[in-house]
């Protein structure tokens, strides 16, 4: 998990009287190559499914989209810091704090992961002594407890809710044509941003309900996206709605294959305790834990990549603020601002 102290810079408008750059010809061109990207990666993600793996892809998406509007603002050449940068960088503060809630959570799963761990140490040798079983059928125990946090209120939902809220407050108004697109290309990514961390927050907890955001008819890619919502809300509800019991519905596609193996291992275990081990019984629990080991090394594999994923977010978003905060700093030397006051950013 990454920590930061975040710099935080709300007053822009004494910079917009800044020398003047030139304005690029091809805007319309520049704004349609953005959306065609946004639009290609966005058929990546269908399918939607309830998986690590797919949420990787989607927090890979939301990082080059970051990414992307970065390099097309700083193409720009904008003189000064507008409304919408400005609105940017307060909601990027939202979005860092997400990260490292989400970051929170995937360390949550490697602790249970480190009881899979630990169950197989103990039975993958094949000598599965009576007190290897006791610990394991233990250790197996704990796994299954912790699913009892599923589906709680947490502060990333909190902050998903807030940054779709702050979606209201996007600049409008008179603007020059750099400043339409900057404006746009900004409310593009908050779009974007909404609908992953949305997604992510939801999957992760258990939630039937997801935050939406509703792409607006301007965007070529909006009809994609909104439709992929509408999907993604639809699975969610199909996997948590209902009353069935939260361990065997499971949070993820690669935790709920965990679960099952779990279950059958546990199983075993039981009809095994206390009594003498036949050939056969021993080769039945083998074989489950073998399928455990595999389930658990799925699980992990996809653990790992969205928590890369995530840390990439982290440092995209980073770099954009600290990005535009030096475009400020830039202003406040030209209008020569003292080093004392820039530091105070």
């Amino acid at each position: 998990m990454y920590q930061t102290e975040i710099s935080h810079f709300s007053l822009f408008s004494p910079f917009r009287v800044a020398k003047k750059h030139s304005v690029p010809n091809n805007l319309d061109l520049i704004s349609r190559s953005f959306d065609d990207a946004l639009l290609c990666r966005l058929k990546t993600l269908t399918p939607p499914s309830i998986s690590l793996s797919w949420l990787s892809k989607a927090v890979d998406f939301l990082a080059l989209a970051q990414s992307e509007a970065r390099v097309l603002i700083s193409n720009l050449k904008v003189a000064a810091l507008d409304d919408s940068l400005a609105w940017y960088l307060d909601d990027s503060v939202k979005l860092l704090d997400l990260c490292n809630s989400v970051s929170a959570d995937i360390e949550r799963f490697r602790q249970r992961r480190l009881l899979l761990t630990f169950v197989l140490h103990l039975l993958g040798d094949g000598n599965q002594s009576p007190e290897k079983l006791r610990r394991a059928s233990k250790a197996l125990s704990d796994f299954e407890r912790c699913a009892s946090d599923l589906g709680k209120r947490s502060n990333a939902d909190v902050l998903v809710r807030d940054m779709a809220t702050g979606l209201r407050n996007v600049p409008r108004g008179k603007a020059s044509r750099v400043g339409k697109l900057v404006r746009r290309t900004v409310h593009a990514v908050g779009l974007v941003t909404v609908f992953v961390a949305g997604v992510v927050v939801a999957t992760i907890h258990g939630s039937p309900e997801m935050v939406r955001v509703g792409v607006p008819a301007e965007f070529s890619w909006a009809e994609s996206l909104n439709e992929l919502e509408s999907e993604m809300s639809a699975e969610l509800k199909r996997r948590f709605g209902g009353e069935k019991d939260k361990k065997q519905k499971g949070l993820l596609e690669e935790l709920e294959d965990v679960g099952t193996r779990v279950r059958e291992v546990c199983e075993v275990i039981d009809d095994v305790a206390g009594v003498a081990v036949e050939e056969e019984e021993k080769k039945r629990l083998n074989d489950v834990v073998k399928a455990l080991e595999r389930a658990t090394g799925s699980f992990s594999d996809g653990l790992e990549r969205l928590s890369n994923g995530v840390n990439e977010m982290f440092n995209g978003v980073l770099c954009n603020r600290n990005h535009m905060l030096e475009k400020v700093r830039e202003r406040e030397r030209e209008r020569g601002v003292g080093p004392k006051a820039i530091n105070k950013t």
